[in-house]
């Protein structure tokens, strides 16, 4: 069977139409099964948050949507051993995280061994943690119940003040604020505190608070 995924633009969830973990297994189950339209609804209910996070290790639009359809190519194809452990978004971002890392270690060697430049290992090793910074955030973001997760998302990757979160979820600011208290808690102990850092970086940012744990993962999918 042939597969053709093409980006869509979706609107962001709401408070009432995010997944839950049940929800995921059941699409997974389908997957396995060959269902292709479960796996167009998983691909279309994830993709652009994954390209997001790609896109912050590459910084390139087409790499970035190459890696994130790649993770799904591969589950596609071995989707009748596919068994994710644990959530499965925390699957796709870790997939994502490894596909995007492969890519930045391949074009560093390209740059010193083509085109004579010099970059050293320590400047890429910097590039690299500098994303996973951002990746374990979102890792352990996507381990929390999944409406907490949304509202945790928006504060510390995306920036969003209270009261925006709020407008776009349908919820009042207290519980905004009460969510947001119980995931931060969460995410300290989930992730190491940094013992020092040379810049301040922008306030709202999740790399301020957060060092990650290094957790090992598979490469791909």
């Amino acid at each position: 069977m042939s597969l053709e995924l093409r980006l869509i633009p979706q609107p962001p969830p709401s408070w009432d139409d995010v997944r839950t973990d049940a929800d995921e297994r059941v699409w997974v189950e389908r997957v396995r099964a060959g269902d292709i339209a479960a796996f167009e609804g998983l691909y279309r209910a994830y993709w652009e948050r994954l390209y997001a996070f790609a896109f912050r290790y590459l910084h390139a639009k087409e790499e970035a949507e190459e890696v994130v359809q790649e993770v799904f190519f591969r589950i596609w194809r071995g989707r009748a051993h596919w068994v994710p452990a644990g959530a499965v978004r925390n699957y796709l971002y870790l997939a994502v995280r490894n596909s995007a890392r492969d890519r930045l270690e391949r074009a560093a060697v390209a740059r010193r061994w083509s085109f004579g430049q010099r970059e050293t290992n320590a400047e890429v090793q910097s590039h690299l943690e500098a994303a996973d910074l951002v990746a374990a955030v979102e890792s352990a973001i996507a381990e929390l119940p999944v409406k907490r997760s949304v509202i945790c998302k928006l504060r510390l990757i995306d920036e969003l003040s209270y009261a925006q979160i709020a407008e776009r979820l349908g919820i009042s600011e207290k519980t905004v604020e009460t969510q947001l208290a119980r995931g931060l808690k969460f995410l300290r102990e989930r992730i190491r505190p940094q013992p020092r850092m040379t810049a301040a970086p922008p306030e709202g940012s999740a790399a301020k608070a957060y060092r990650p744990a290094a957790p090992a993962a598979p490469r791909g999918a």
